[in-house]
């Protein structure tokens, strides 16, 4: 969704584009982790399902989850903030500052 916003925006409207960076890099990161730690879920998912007892991948598995829990439910917010921040961010003439 964000990304098909900016790529469809940026000709017509850059200012407003411009104005979501900061929350499309902070949703690129938050997601980008999200992946990582489900990768790493799953490779610990495989080494207990073969029978591997170290305690790593069980905490590994429950940090993928604290994650997805805590940090992956601001993804939505920030794809929001990404494509209908731009108008109230321009809002304000510049000489109202």
């Amino acid at each position: 969704m964000a990304t098909d916003y900016i790529v469809a925006k940026y000709g017509s409207d850059v200012r407003a584009v411009a104005a979501g960076a900061v929350p499309f890099l902070r949703l690129m990161g938050v997601v980008s982790g999200g992946w990582m730690m489900a990768r790493a879920a799953l490779v610990a998912q495989g080494k207990i399902a073969g029978g591997d007892a170290d305690p790593f991948y069980p905490a590994k598995i429950a940090t993928a989850h604290f994650y997805a829990d805590h940090v992956m439910a601001a993804a939505a917010g920030l794809a929001q903030e990404v494509v209908q921040g731009g108008a109230s961010a321009l809002a304000l003439d510049e000489a109202m500052f």
